[in-house]
């Protein structure tokens, strides 16, 4: 396995170097996705909203014309902009990590996996 000490030197200087490219490539990894916003807006605009990389609400707008709307109507149109907007965040999310570590990688399968839920 070692016949040459200089060639297994050299396979883990190069196994290091992978290692800390991977260590960076998943560090900018999660600053771009920690940035990603899914958005929505409702068919007529009375609901926008704004959610982070998780789904997590982060901003709500209401237009005047929301006030005509019945609340238990609104509170379903603000849902279903939420999870349009959830479902906005999982397709950036899903696209950059496919961009980063490619379409097949099982990195991408895995967060396939995770996200398909909100991407229904």
């Amino acid at each position: 396995m070692f016949d040459d000490p200089d060639a297994a030197l050299a396979r883990v200087q190069a196994d290091i170097r992978a290692a800390q490219e991977r260590a960076e490539q998943a560090a900018d990894f999660q600053e771009v996705v920690g940035r990603v916003r899914g958005h929505a807006r409702s068919p007529r605009g009375e609901v926008t909203v704004e959610v982070d990389t998780t789904g997590q609400l982060v901003n709500l707008q209401l237009a005047d014309a929301a006030t005509d709307i019945v609340a238990r109507d609104l509170s379903g149109l603000i849902l279903d902009t939420v999870r349009a907007a959830a479902k906005d965040a999982a397709r950036q999310t899903l696209a950059v990590t496919a961009e980063t570590f490619g379409e097949q990688s099982p990195v991408t399968g895995a967060m396939r996996a995770e996200l398909a839920p909100r991407l229904g």
